[in-house]
């Protein structure tokens, strides 16, 4: 499992590409921001308006366009530049997918859109940035959209299935290709991994956190001193190794305790910790600027104590 496939694992995704658009006429649809949620849309014909809340140039989307919002930053859909009037848009089941349509049956933008939800914590996508834009001409996504034209053209057996199968497919394709443009703007760990002195610093504590990682043992893989390490870390990644080995183990912790039969004892030590008590604090440390996750590290804690 290379890095991609653990961050992803990681990121706990649940979701689907359950949605599709059909518009014509005068239209408009408003998204707004939901916290640890994100969004995208394929354009499989047409063209339409896209306004990001905070942005000021108005992009305009074509055939094959994809726009990956992450973290589901508020933003519109439009058939002009400047619209912002409201539409009629009627909601029909159509098999697999929600349709929402507007005008008659010649839409001027139709496209696919996923819905999608993550882990709080996620290293993943908590470093992606706000708005990512590609376009399906890379020959590995444009077979998607046509899997799922072929889906919403006509209900078939398993249909559902398929469309749901589909979305891990369509965010790992999209993040891979992302992560190999030159430009990308990238923060935190994905920041580290373009650093050849850290790519495999990384990579090895992504591949196993619960091993003892001393300080000398991470110096020695990236070849560098401690004061080099540390400042690298800080410079690229924004924390220093020892809280970058917690993130990494309470992601796979995470994970365990949502879809393993494990004890926290158990999973505390598989994951690198001396104790229950060592993982709730490391939790606790890590999520304590959140104020809605109090309830979920008080019933933590409580949980650790009756093990």
């Amino acid at each position: 499992m290379d890095i991609l496939d653990q961050l992803m694992k990681f990121a706990q995704i649940s979701g689907s590409i359950n949605v599709q658009c059909k518009l014509q006429d005068a239209w408009y649809i408003r998204h707004e921001r939901q916290s640890c949620h994100g969004i995208v849309h394929i354009v499989s014909q047409g063209q339409g308006y896209l306004h990001i809340d905070g942005v000021e140039r108005v992009i305009k989307l074509k055939t094959n366009d994809v726009v990956f919002l992450p973290h589901s930053l508020g933003h519109s859909l439009t058939h002009q530049p400047n619209y912002e009037g409201s539409s009629k848009i009627k909601t029909i089941s159509n098999g697999a997918f929600t349709l929402k349509q507007c005008g008659g049956e010649s839409p001027d933008l139709s496209l696919f859109c996923a819905n999608f939800t993550y882990d709080k914590q996620s290293e993943l996508f908590n470093n992606l940035p706000e708005v990512i834009l590609l376009n399906l001409q890379d020959a590995s996504l444009k077979p998607l959209l046509e899997i799922l034209q072929r889906e919403a053209d006509g209900y078939q057996a398993g249909s559902e299935n398929i469309i749901n199968a589909l979305l891990s497919v369509l965010l790992t394709l999209l993040i891979r290709t992302y992560l190999q443009q030159d430009n990308a703007q990238l923060n935190g760990l994905l920041n580290g991994l373009r650093d050849k002195r850290l790519y495999n610093v990384i990579s090895n504590i992504i591949a196993k956190p619960e091993q003892n990682w001393k300080i000398e043992t991470l110096c020695h893989i990236a070849n560098l001193s401690r004061a080099q390490l540390i400042r690298l870390f800080n410079q690229q990644i924004g924390v220093s190794p020892y809280n970058f080995v917690n993130h990494i183990r309470l992601q796979k912790a995470a994970e365990l305790l949502k879809h393993s039969q494990q004890s926290v004892l158990s999973i505390a030590l598989n994951c690198g910790f001396q104790s229950e008590s060592n993982f709730g604090k490391a939790f606790k440390n890590i999520i304590n600027s959140h104020q809605d996750n109090i309830g979920k590290v008080n019933k933590f804690t409580k949980v650790c104590r009756k093990n």
